[in-house]
Formats: C-alpha cells, sequence, structure tokens
C-alpha cells in the first residue's frame, strides 16, 4: 500500500510539473514563441506589385517597418545593406516595409540612403497593428517556417549586433533563445491614439533612438513637451512611440 501512495503522489506530482510548465509557456511573453503571421497579409512592392509573405517560405526575412522621418533608420539602412552583402546567397532575405502614403517623401530618403534591399509598402494599412510595432524602427526576423523568431526595437549598434548574431544562429539552424530581441520598456511603447509609425509631424533631431546623454539633459529644458523629450532622444520621444 505504501508503495501504492508513493507511485500516486508521484504520477500527481508530475501532473503538476506538467500543468505548470505548460502555463509557463502560455504565458510567456511574444518575444519568447514564435508567432504566425496572417496568412492574408498582402504587402506590395513600391511599384505596386503583391508580395506574398507566404513566398519566402525557406528563406530567413528581416522585415523592418521604418518611415522616412526616422534618424535612426538612417544607420540601419546600411547595416541592412551589409546583410544581404553578407547573407544573401546564404538564404536570408531583407524588406524595408513603409506605412507612409508620402511617395516624395520615402523617394527623397532612399536618394540620400540608398537600399540593397526592395522595400515594401502595405496597402491595407493593416500591418502596423497586426505586427503589434510600438516604436520605430522596429524589425523582425522570421525563421524558414514563416514565423517571427524575434523583434528588434531601435537602429543603434548594440540592437544590430544582436540581430546580426539572430541572423547567424537561425541560418545555423539553431533555436534563438527567449530574449533575443531589443524591445523597448513598457513605459515607451507608442500605445496610445497616435501609432508610432504616425508620428512623423513630431520628428525632429531629438526623437531618434541614438540620442547623446548630454543632448537629451539639454533639450529637456527647452523642448516644448517633456514627454516629447523623454527617453534619452529615444523611443519614447514622440517621433519614435512615446504615448
Amino acid at each position: 500500500m505504501r508503495g501504492m501512495d508513493r507511485g500516486a503522489r508521484f504520477l500527481r506530482g508530475r501532473k503538476v510539473a506538467l500543468l505548470l510548465a505548460f502555463l509557463s509557456l502560455a504565458s510567456a511573453p511574444p518575444s519568447a514563441r514564435a508567432a504566425e503571421i496572417p496568412s492574408d497579409l498582402r504587402i506590395q512592392s513600391f511599384e505596386g506589385k503583391p508580395i506574398s509573405l507566404e513566398s519566402l517560405k525557406g528563406r530567413i526575412v528581416v522585415l523592418d517597418f521604418w518611415a522616412s522621418w526616422c534618424v535612426p533608420c538612417r544607420s540601419s539602412f546600411p547595416f541592412f545593406n551589409s546583410l544581404v552583402q553578407k547573407y544573401g546567397a546564404r538564404g536570408v532575405s531583407v524588406l524595408g516595409l513603409t506605412l507612409e502614403d508620402d511617395t516624395d517623401a520615402v523617394t527623397s530618403f532612399l536618394d540620400a540612403v540608398p537600399a540593397a534591399f526592395p522595400i515594401v509598402r502595405d496597402p491595407t494599412g493593416r500591418a502596423g497593428e497586426v505586427f503589434e510595432v510600438v516604436a520605430m524602427p522596429t524589425t523582425f526576423l522570421i525563421d524558414r517556417e514563416g514565423r517571427i523568431a524575434a523583434r528588434f526595437e531601435g537602429g543603434d549598434r548594440h540592437t544590430h549586433e544582436k540581430l546580426d548574431a539572430a541572423v547567424e544562429t537561425l541560418l545555423d539552424r539553431g533555436a534563438l533563445p527567449a530574449g533575443a530581441g531589443v524591445r523597448v520598456s513598457k513605459g515607451l511603447e507608442a500605445t496610445g491614439d497616435v501609432k508610432a509609425w504616425q508620428r512623423g509631424y513630431l520628428a525632429d533631431p531629438i526623437m531618434n533612438l541614438d540620442g547623446d546623454v548630454v543632448r537629451h539633459l539639454f533639450d529637456e529644458h527647452i523642448h516644448a513637451s517633456k514627454e516629447g523629450a523623454a527617453g534619452n532622444g529615444g523611443p519614447s520621444g514622440g517621433g519614435c512611440g512615446c504615448n
């Protein structure tokens, strides 16, 4: 009887452990789990040709949400150009997705900062919501199965280094650990009525993700909005995603 009691307690313990493990996985943040991309999401080339992310399955995709007014995007584009040169032949594709309607602004940006990768648009206007973009720029790393493996918010060197390392890991068919991406803090996310990609009218040099501390301290005293000046010129700035 004692042996049976011990066996029953062991089985109950196993069930509890499995249940806790399941609940832990179910409650893990999106960045810790690969997420499916809606199959009905459609984007198009800058020239208007339809593109399906489904068609890119089998390749590793770097999908960057950017804007012509986004200052750190100017440093991100050369980095993405280097990714194309470094990994393109190994099965990596880079797409630059803009949600802007101002074609002239986009063209002017590309004249100043050439892209060695396709620039795409979202004719439905759903992509920003679907991908829950809360800061600009935001880059998604999509694995060969078409799932979001990690997200990277920002355009500084640290973010680029982590993204490069994550691409290498997926190319080697390794698994990305939890926290492989880069997220802004919850207090800096653009979760209000004006979305991160709609904030061009607030953008100025302080609203970039590469701001320095000295300038931040100075601009806090002269900026019309404390909220706009907050975040060390980072994603909390009005142009990149503050509330």
